[in-house]
Parts: C-alpha cells; sequence; structure tokens
C-alpha cells in the first residue's frame, strides 16, 4: 500500500512502457477530445488538469488545478471513459494513467465534484420515480445473489485472502499485508460489539463465514449466521466441520 500515494510510486518498467505507448500513440482525433470534455462536464468539471497522450490538455489550467491526470495512451483513455472508477484503478495500477501532484488530493476533488452532480441529479429521478412501484421482491434478491455469489468459489480463492472475506480491510498502519488488514477488520468489529464468552450473535449476509468464525473461534460467542448463497454455506459449513467450531456456528 502507498504510504504517499504520488505519481512518483510506479515502478520504472511501468514508468517506460507509459513513456513507449505515449511515443507510439496518434494525436488526439477531435471526437475524443469533444468525448473527454462532455465526460468532465459530466462529473463536475473538477479542478484537474488532463493531459492526453499527444501533450494536449483538457479542463482546468495547470495554475488552478489541485493535480494532473496524465493519460498516455488511448486504451487508457476508453476505459476510463467506459468503465469510470474501476477503469480508472485498473489503469493506474497498469501505468496507463499517472499523476502529476498528490494522488490524494486530485481523487478528493474529482469525487467531491461528481458527488454534487449525482445529488441533483438524486433528487430529480426521485421526483419523476415516486409513482412506480420498486421491483425489490424477495424472488429478485436471490436471483441477484445466486447470480453474483454461486459461480464457484474457486474464482473468489484466485484474489480474496485466506479468510475470504469480501468487504473493505481497515489498514489501520499503511504497512499492513491484506491479511493482517482484514484481520483488524473482523476485531475493530468484535471490539466495537464488545463481545464476550457466552454471548450469541445473529449475522445476516455472513459470506464465506470468515466473521462468524472470527467470533466463535476468538471471542467465544455462539453464533447463528445466515446466507442465501449456496456456494458460501457449503463453504462455511465444511470449514467449521473441518476446523471444528461446527457446534458454535450455525450456518443457515
Amino acid at each position: 500500500m502507498r504510504a504517499n500515494p504520488t505519481s512518483t510510486d510506479h515502478t520504472v518498467a511501468g514508468q517506460n512502457y507509459a513513456r513507449f505507448r505515449r511515443r507510439s500513440e496518434r494525436p488526439v482525433h477531435a471526437y475524443e477530445a469533444f468525448a473527454l470534455r462532455q465526460f468532465l462536464q459530466s462529473i463536475g468539471s473538477p479542478r484537474v488538469t488532463v493531459r492526453l497522450w499527444d501533450d494536449s490538455c483538457y479542463g482546468a489550467s495547470e495554475s488552478e488545478a489541485v493535480g494532473t491526470i496524465n493519460i498516455n495512451h488511448r486504451r487508457a483513455f476508453y476505459h476510463i471513459l467506459r468503465a469510470s472508477d474501476l477503469g480508472f484503478g485498473d489503469q493506474y495500477s497498469a501505468g496507463g494513467i499517472d499523476i502529476t501532484g498528490n494522488l490524494v488530493d486530485v481523487l478528493k476533488e474529482v469525487f467531491s465534484c461528481r458527488e454534487a452532480v449525482v445529488s441533483a441529479s438524486k433528487t430529480l429521478l426521485r421526483c419523476l420515480n415516486r409513482s412506480r412501484r420498486p421491483n425489490h421482491t424477495q424472488s429478485h434478491a436471490q436471483e441477484n445473489i445466486h447470480h453474483h455469489y454461486d459461480v464457484g468459489n474457486t474464482f473468489y480463492k484466485l484474489w480474496l485472502d485466506q479468510e475470504m472475506q469480501y468487504t473493505c480491510a481497515y489498514f489501520s498502519d499503511p504497512e499492513l499485508t491484506l491479511e493482517q488488514a482484514q484481520q483488524a477488520k473482523m476485531d475493530h468489529v468484535c471490539r466495537k460489539l464488545q463481545l464476550k464468552p457466552g454471548d450469541r450473535v445473529i449475522e445476516a449476509g455472513c459470506g464465506w463465514g470468515g466473521l462468524s468464525r472470527h467470533m466463535a473461534l476468538h471471542y467465544g460467542v455462539s453464533v447463528t449466521a445466515y446466507n442465501i448463497s449456496r456456494e458460501q454455506l457449503h463453504y462455511a459449513r465444511q470449514r467449521a466441520k473441518s476446523e471444528g467450531y461446527d457446534q458454535q456456528v450455525t450456518y443457515v
């Protein structure tokens, strides 16, 4: 995890690749410049400069901007336009974009401007949709869960931590590993609940059972954990049985 996330944090290999892609790209087309201007306007015209691979600049002037987003090649440009948040994160990690200035300052500016636009849009949508009935039925919720999570646990094991935590970790120290930060998250939750041996806990939406397992093994409580996903329940039950805490945790 970056202690001071700026553009200098990229690896040398990533920087060299970005420079190579920048040199090999053709100049920005007029329709691409138009699309970028529209995109910046749609997120509230944040005080950032966007420098494209041909060194053309858009958005705020560099004297007014909190930082500059350097988009190093056309592929990164289209990825960000299509995927926005995910595209930005993916391309920043891959060296497709880098930041001149402080990454945190740039992100704060972008998200605060976008939030103002989103809030106004939500207010308008609420007014327009008051007469519509919501489609949040129990069967619809179950379909969503099965579609998202019942794709096989092997897929999630590829990129989750050992405890299969699917929610944000708690980095109390920026030097923590993902495993340590997930443990810190669960301990933080348990301390806030002031758990003590003999307590009984109900957990709604237990995922792969990581938090209920942590509560039982480290805080001595009994847990009844509910879930809709068949794959997640199977994993949680099998692990509870193999590790010998199935008398403390019931997965429903």
